[in-house]
């Protein structure tokens, strides 16, 4: 404890090994991001076992199940979810309110359109499948709120649709894997989980060794 206390530089030791900490929090996290992601991807890519089901079983099914909703199926609003890119080309996707004849209501993300998608020229008594997998609800940021009776969408939220719309959601949504409609390009479920985790968490362990070399030289304990 007494050669503690005669450290010239106090103030780094105990302000950089906080730093420290906090830098090895964010490799831990980015770390644990990577395999959740891993995890996540091996669920989406599993097709097997298409479960065909009604709106209302879905509030008892898991994440990433993969569905066909076998049901008369209305279609009852669409928005389109803005800054969405395929191919190298700028579009939306294609959020459908969907409802069946007992008033259970389910959001579906139809898939890739192009900037210049008319929600006009959209057929609402068109008969689609309905294929693909469940997924959670995106969480709300700071920033680039959804507004109330827009045709865009920041993000699929859905505690904004049920108060938008007064009702009750499903516990998941579905983007549709195949079948999608005229003109829609299916989504490419993968594409999410190439963030370069693991290099992160190097980098943040990498920042916080260097840290630690400089405060222990500065206060002559290496």
């Amino acid at each position: 404890m007494g050669k503690l206390e005669k450290l010239p530089f106090k103030v780094l030791f105990y302000l950089g090994f906080i730093i420290v900490i906090i830098f090895l929090g964010l490799s831990y996290w980015q770390i644990s991001s990577h395999y959740d992601d891993t995890n996540n991807l091996e669920s989406l890519t599993q097709y097997e076992n298409l479960l065909e089901v009604s709106i209302s079983d879905v509030n008892n099914l898991s994440e990433f199940q993969y569905i066909q909703i076998d049901e008369t199926i209305s279609l009852l609003d669409t928005w389109l979810l803005r800054s969405r890119v395929h191919n190298g080309q700028n579009g939306y996707n294609r959020i459908d309110l969907i409802s069946d004849n007992y008033s259970n209501y389910m959001i579906v993300n139809r898939g890739w359109v192009p900037l210049d998608f008319n929600l006009d020229s959209i057929d609402k008594f068109e008969d689609f499948k309905y294929i693909g997998k469940l997924m959670t609800y995106d969480t709300q940021t700071i920033g680039q709120d959804d507004i109330s009776q827009s045709n865009y969408l920041f993000r699929v939220d859905k505690l904004f649709i049920e108060n938008e719309k007064n009702i009750a959601l499903q516990k998941y949504y579905i983007t549709l894997t195949e079948e999608c409609g005229k003109n829609i390009e299916c989504i490419n479920l993968t594409e999410p989980y190439d963030a370069p985790h693991l290099s992160y968490a190097f980098q943040w362990l990498f920042f916080a060794i260097c840290l630690s070399i400089v405060i222990l030289r500065k206060n002559k304990l290496i």
